[in-house]
């Protein structure tokens, strides 16, 4: 199985495992927390990240619902050396209207349920800016993956999904942060090594000593399993 496949599965899995979480909210909503103190490893990031946009849209969902006031001051700024062209991409749903009516349906709805969340606030950002990702919009989709992140400082899918939106983006550097990142706070979490290393051999194959520290870390949390042999593999024949 190639990783591309195994990564795209497990990711497939989380997001039913935060749809299911979404029909059993009951909270009542709390200040997001800063996110000073969740980039600790990550002396790259130094350049702010553009402010977030709202297409015309995006503008209609919020027509509709009470939309919490966004935090726009403690931005995850991009990587050294990283910039984007273009957070418009084209997303699965771009083609389809009435598949892209569903999502901005699927938002207002997890929109109004974020307005009464506490516990259940990360996986209803995430789930956010899951849609915005079948949408295309990259930037509302990187400003609910950081909501996430004020919310669960503690979980890695948010800063996963970041890395995978900023290798779209070709922000490599600063998805290298991000694949990490979640790494490094639940390791334990095989999906996550596996994403870090083949965004590494992908992206990053001459860098030999970040991939050399990623396949030890990897092996140090869930042991010397075969597809660690398989990615090493790949990328030593690269």
């Amino acid at each position: 199985m190639s990783s591309k496949r195994l990564i795209f599965g497990a990711g497939v899995i989380l997001i039913i495992i935060a749809g299911l979480a979404v029909q059993s909210l009951s909270s009542n909503y709390a200040n997001p927390v800063s996110l000073q103190s969740t980039a600790t490893s990550t002396q790259e990031l130094i350049d702010e990240a553009p402010e977030p946009e709202i297409n015309t849209s995006d503008q209609d969902i919020i027509a509709v619902v009470s939309v919490i006031k966004r935090p726009r001051s403690n931005h995850l700024p991009l990587a050294s050396g990283d910039s984007i062209a273009s957070w418009d991409y084209k997303g699965a749903y771009s083609d389809n209207t009435a598949l892209q009516t569903r999502a901005r349906d699927e938002i207002a709805q997890l929109t109004k349920l974020l307005e009464t969340a506490t516990s259940s606030e990360m996986i209803l950002s995430v789930g956010i800016a899951n849609q915005y990702e079948l949408l295309g919009n990259g930037k509302l989709q990187y400003e609910y993956l950081e909501r996430a992140i004020q919310a669960d400082s503690a979980t890695g899918l948010p800063w996963h999904n970041i890395g995978v939106l900023m290798e779209k983006l070709r922000a490599f550097n600063t998805a290298k942060v991000a694949f990490e990142k979640a790494t490094l706070i639940q390791p334990q979490f095989a999906v996550y090594q596996y994403a870090y290393l083949d965004f590494l051999i992908s992206n990053m194959s001459s860098d030999g000593s970040a991939i050399e520290k990623a396949f030890e870390w990897a092996e140090k949390n869930i042991g010397q399993v075969q597809y660690l042999s398989e990615l090493r593999a790949r990328w030593q024949e690269s």
